[in-house]
């Protein structure tokens, strides 16, 4: 195990000493938002846009992106440990917003679906690269506070976007939803521009990072070290997407929730992913990420299995599903950030084409749970409830099967700085 050691040491040399400031956190934490305004804004318009295209597809919109994020990501990432982070975060956010606006004017599903590909393209590029600045700037063992932190900042997405989606759409109509999301992409990029720093200097670039693409994929791939964390962090996260795909539809159309109040259900749960979050800052001072993760993970998983109990046997109605999405939806805060920042440890030389792997995986998990919950256009929770247990039951096997190499590489993390 003399590798990740010196690699963790090498990885401590490369640090910037950056300082976590306020600035930097704001700037990052909108940045990696594009995921959740982009989905969540338009989320209560799902069931009025399938209406005026006359179709029960609607849902794919939802996958399209997943998987649209999922292809953007695998080049992204090493397009930022070619060129930097900042070239790529520009393009990105322009392509967004042009993407933005022919979703506005869309004519059809088809059409919609393409635009919906193209804004997953560019939004992916905040996602992907806001991971690998972290990387960049911060010490490995402050990398998960600061993804904590970061949770605090976007999470202001999902409480606010739902519920200003709804007003929209009650005032405006859905094609407005979208203009707004152009006005968010040419902040996004404003910020890029002026207000953030470059994180990746020249001579920490990699020359051979496209050409590279595939081998560096492959050895992602083929080491313990990420999948032990990237597999579970990602069937977490996929369990999560269904929930965004499921529950707009749920809500409104099984419960008979309004559009317009959609968004205080949506954004009560998004507080509850904000609160754990910072639990998990806060117990990091106390516990190992692995501690948290493997106990979460457990604790997720019981109470998806519960959620699908209430949904097949009817008991608590709506209340009883959304108290138990609650608890689905923000465990996830304890789980994600502690995943996310030991799956990238032990990598600081392709931190790019680490996170890209990462977030794609989840994101094409994502996608094919969004296809599959789209199959089932019933008027139940079932459905939904289901494929999140199933998504979350994955997730804790997958963390036994791993046990003994996570538990290995914690030894090695903690005596690298970690």
């Amino acid at each position: 195990m003399s590798r990740p050691t010196a690699t963790l040491a090498d990885a401590e040399d490369a640090q910037q000493a950056k300082p976590i400031s306020l600035k930097l956190i704001l700037i990052l934490g909108i940045l990696s938002a594009y995921g959740p305004i982009t989905i969540d804004l338009y989320m209560p318009a799902l069931p009025t846009i399938g209406r005026e295209f006359q179709t029960e597809r609607i849902g794919q919109t939802m996958s399209i992106y997943f998987l649209g994020m999922a292809l953007g990501q695998l080049f992204m990432g090493p397009l930022s440990d070619k060129f930097g982070r900042k070239r790529p975060l520009l393009f990105g956010c322009a392509l967004y917003a042009l993407a933005s606006l022919g979703c506005a004017l869309s004519w059809s599903l088809e059409s919609l679906l393409t635009f919906r590909f193209l804004q997953a393209l560019g939004g992916c590029a905040g996602m992907v690269l806001t991971i690998s600045m972290v990387r960049d700037f911060f010490a490995v063992k402050d990398s998960a506070k600061v993804l904590s932190y970061l949770v605090l900042v976007m999470g202001l997405a999902p409480i606010l976007a739902p519920l200003a989606g709804g007003q929209l759409l009650l005032y405006t109509g859905w094609r407005v939803i979208f203009l707004v999301l152009v006005g968010f992409g040419l902040l996004c990029f404003v910020m890029v521009a002026l207000g953030l720093p470059e994180s990746l200097p020249q001579k920490r670039r990699s020359k051979n990072a496209l050409s590279n693409l595939a081998s560096n994929y492959r050895a992602l791939l083929r080491d313990v070290r990420f999948m032990a964390y990237a597999l579970p962090a990602n069937f977490i996260g996929a369990g999560f997407q269904v929930y965004l795909a499921g529950a707009a539809l749920v809500f409104i159309e099984v419960y008979g929730v309004a559009p317009q109040h959609f968004g205080w259900i949506f954004g009560l749960n998004a507080v509850g992913l904000i609160a754990m979050s910072q639990l998990n800052a806060w117990l990091l001072r106390r516990y190992s990420s692995d501690t948290i993760l493997n106990k979460a993970t457990f604790a997720l998983m019981l109470v998806a299995l519960a959620l699908l109990l209430i949904a097949v046997t009817g008991f608590g109605g709506m209340i009883g599903v959304w108290v138990a999405l609650f608890f689905c939806v923000g465990g996830s805060g304890l789980i994600r950030p502690n995943a996310t920042a030991r799956a990238m440890a032990p990598f600081p030389e392709k931190a790019g084409s680490a996170s890209a792997l990462l977030n794609s995986l989840g994101a094409g998990l994502g996608a094919l749970t969004g296809y599959i919950l789209s199959l089932f256009h019933t008027q139940s929770a079932v459905p939904m409830a289901a494929l999140l247990a199933v998504c979350y039951v994955v997730a804790w096997l997958l963390l036994l099967a791993f046990r003994q190499t996570t538990k290995r590489l914690s030894v090695v993390l903690e005596q690298g700085g970690s």
